[in-house]
């Protein structure tokens, strides 16, 4: 009989309990990664972040040789592969990270772990984020995560017993299964190399220059982390990344600020965690039909494509096109953008800047995106005019001339509001179909008139109470209440 680890979230062998504790069983092991077509159908699922992927596994393969272990990818559903592996080989035990996905990859674990239980096979699950499983108080779970992230990493195995003699099936990670042609050609690569290097850069010098330089999308590339791809798909864990931080001295400020976004994290993870819905629908269930209009698809493909007539929002876009990445400030802007100027339903918006995002995490990206779209009820409205945001970090716009050559000509005085500019063809650029300013005041009006008509305090008490930060924040200012929120990138 085998330990079967069945890999997904977590591409690495460091502080890996699945891994650890199967190579404790005494019983062969396999390590088993499976490509499944359905997931990358997906809306919020794309062919850059399968690269990423497959990039990791081909360094997690690496790794596992190196212990004498070796990596077994498979095509299709996990249930049809593990029961064509239990036939053979049967399996004592199924090894896994908990997991906390869309609707989808929860509806999937249920399917594997029922498998699971009507062959009689143990089922072995850990955690790899302070995220809780089950009913859970927000009232102690600051305490429960600060317990979980101070424990020793788990040490790698010096050996593995392995099923097979060779890995089996890596020339399957150079065909994606999906149907979208999303990639990115200046993405991150997955390889772990690439994860520490990354990693020690920041911790050795980049962190310095952090807090005064991730809100700008001209030095966020180089001033944040950049660690979110491989927090979100387990070639570093987070345990490893706090820990290493907190071996660091000197910083102090920096190093702060760092720690508190990194907690916030499984902060968030938690809030998809507790309610799966938030993927689907707002979680303040008063706020469901916000935005009840019909879609407007005309609005929803030029903000997609770049091509709003706002340039910094344009840039932004076709930035993250390119890069599969954006610091938080900017990402908070698109969304809010879609959902208030151009007054879109969450949820198109949602899953199409998923697929963007290499560093797709789902647990942070919906509560993220559901709190910048103001469908808490438990959050300020967050409305960004991107004029006055382009002109405060991109002032003399030659990040917006980068990623809009067909603004190159326009003078500066008018880069970021090109519809003032009579020497701009609409057909070079196009206008935006409502200014942004005058979009954001009929915004707060309807968003006013609805709360007056719909909004329940009991409702907002419900959300507060099972989702709400219960860490005392100092009041801030409406003036101040946007540029004190933290990015998670």
């Amino acid at each position: 009989m085998i330990s079967l680890v069945w890999l997904k979230r977590d591409l690495r062998i460091n502080d890996h309990a699945p891994i650890h504790f199967a190579a404790q069983s005494m019983r062969p092991v396999l390590c088993l990664y499976v490509i499944e077509p359905e997931y990358w159908c997906l809306d919020d699922t794309s062919e850059r972040q399968f690269r990423f992927i497959a990039q990791a596994l081909r360094s997690l393969a690496t790794q596992l040789e190196r212990i004498g272990g070796r990596l077994l990818v498979r095509r299709g559903e996990v249930c049809d592969i593990l029961a064509r592996i239990h036939q053979h080989a049967p399996i004592h035990t199924l090894y896994s990270h908990q997991e906390t996905g869309n609707s989808w990859t929860y509806s999937r674990d249920n399917q594997v772990f029922s498998w699971c239980r009507e062959r009689s096979i143990a089922i072995a699950t850990y955690r790899q984020q302070a995220v809780f499983r089950g009913a859970i108080e927000r009232d102690h779970w600051q305490t429960k995560a600060q317990h979980w992230l101070k424990q020793p990493q788990l040490e790698s195995p010096t050996h593995l017993t392995s099923l097979l003699s060779h890995h089996d099936g890596l020339a399957l990670l150079d065909h994606y299964p999906g149907n979208d042609n999303l990639i990115a050609s200046g993405a991150q690569h997955g390889a772990h190399a690439c994860a520490l290097a990354t990693q020690q850069s920041f911790l050795a010098t980049r962190m310095h220059h952090y807090r005064g330089g991730i809100s700008s999308v001209l030095s966020a590339p180089t001033r944040c982390s950049r660690l979110s791809p491989y927090l979100a798909y387990g070639v570093i864990s987070l345990r490893e990344s706090i820990q290493s931080l907190g071996a660091i001295k000197g910083a102090a400020g920096h190093k702060r600020a760092v720690l508190a976004r990194l907690h916030w994290h499984s902060h968030f993870v938690q809030k998809l965690e507790s309610e799966p819905s938030y993927c689907e629908h707002a979680v303040h269930r008063d706020l469901i039909h916000l935005r009840a209009e019909q879609f407007d698809e005309q609005q929803f493909l030029a903000w997609c494509q770049g091509q709003t007539g706002v340039p910094f929002i344009d840039a932004c876009m076709r930035f993250l096109h390119h890069y599969g990445w954006i610091n938080f400030r900017m990402r908070a802007m698109l969304i809010a953008y879609a959902s208030y100027q151009l007054w879109l339903d969450w949820r198109q918006p949602a899953a199409f800047l998923a697929a963007q995002f290499v560093d797709y995490e789902p647990g942070i990206h919906y509560p993220q995106v559901q709190m910048q779209s103001g469908c808490t009820g438990i959050n300020p409205w967050r409305m960004y005019n991107p004029v006055t945001q382009g002109q405060k970090y991109d002032p003399h716009g030659h990040f917006i001339r980068r990623w809009l050559p067909e603004l190159s000509k326009v003078p500066s005085a008018y880069v970021h509001t090109p519809w003032l500019y009579n020497g701009l063809s609409h057909d070079t650029y196009p206008h935006p179909s409502v200014l942004p300013d005058v979009a954001l005041r009929q915004a707060k009006a309807r968003i006013a008139d609805y709360y007056q008509r719909h909004v329940n305090s009991r409702e907002t008490a419900r959300v507060g109470h099972q989702h709400g930060s219960r860490k005392r924040q100092p009041k801030a200012s409406s003036k101040t209440k946007s540029s004190k929120q933290l990015g998670l990138f």
